[in-house]
């Protein structure tokens, strides 16, 4: 057994990561109004390349490794829902991401003055409970440079693969980051709710099994194909 499982287990038996802490979200009550979509975005270039991803949706641990991913820890939890406000359980949710140096794990993502960070793998996954909750335990990602003139914000890449429907992507950004005002995908949203939409303030969790560690709240609401929404 490796030290990595026995952290894996011993966070689980302290009350870590998967129990109150992270499943305290409410699914909610029946709405007054029909809920806008979350902004769609593109997957990008660095989907991941791997099968299997990481194990579970625990992306600070990777499997064989004795030491946890360099970077400040965050936990991100939301519920998946339709536009009627109907949580959408046993829907597989992915993240990918940079790491704290702003690299990829993706051979297509070769910039040589990115530190590569052996400990993290970068793609995790997980399926919704009953109440359509998610949860993931990651680090913050680093920003990177997409080109000479583009850098581009922290963001963490989401595909959502609903029972019986289409695969969905988005990407979700840091609130209050500075090249969020610069990025062109985020700014091409045509507006700031939609902006708001895919923007997370991540605060300070004191009840988190990790020192320091932050939480944000993305809660992700899939456009119903073939509804119109009703203007009146």
């Amino acid at each position: 057994m490796t030290i990595k499982i026995s952290r894996r287990r011993a966070l689980m038996r302290s009350g870590a990561f998967g129990t109150a802490f992270l499943t305290s979200l409410q699914a909610p009550s029946a709405l007054a109004k029909w809920l806008a979509e979350t902004p769609r975005q593109p997957a990008g270039p660095f989907y991941h390349p791997f099968e299997p991803l990481s194990l579970d949706n625990d992306l600070v641990l990777r499997e064989g490794r004795d030491q946890p991913a360099d970077g400040e820890i965050i936990y991100v939890r939301g519920i998946v829902r339709d536009q009627t406000g109907k949580p959408i359980p046993k829907a597989r949710v992915e993240i990918w991401q940079a790491n704290a140096y702003g690299r990829y794990n993706h051979p297509q993502h070769t910039n040589s003055n990115l530190k590569v960070d052996p400990n993290f793998l970068g793609f995790g996954h997980t399926l919704t409970d009953e109440s359509g909750a998610y949860r993931f335990r990651s680090i913050k990602p680093a920003p990177y440079p997409d080109s000479a003139a583009w850098i581009r914000p922290p963001h963490i890449h989401f595909a959502v693969f609903p029972p019986g429907g289409h695969e969905w992507s988005t990407q979700m950004y840091f609130h209050g980051e500075k090249l969020n005002t610069t990025d062109f995908l985020l700014r091409r949203l045509p507006n700031d709710a939609d902006r708001a939409r895919v923007t997370v303030d991540f605060r300070p969790a004191p009840n988190a099994p990790d020192q320091n560690a932050t939480l944000g709240e993305f809660e992700i609401v899939l456009g119903m194909p073939g509804v119109t929404r009703d203007k009146a």
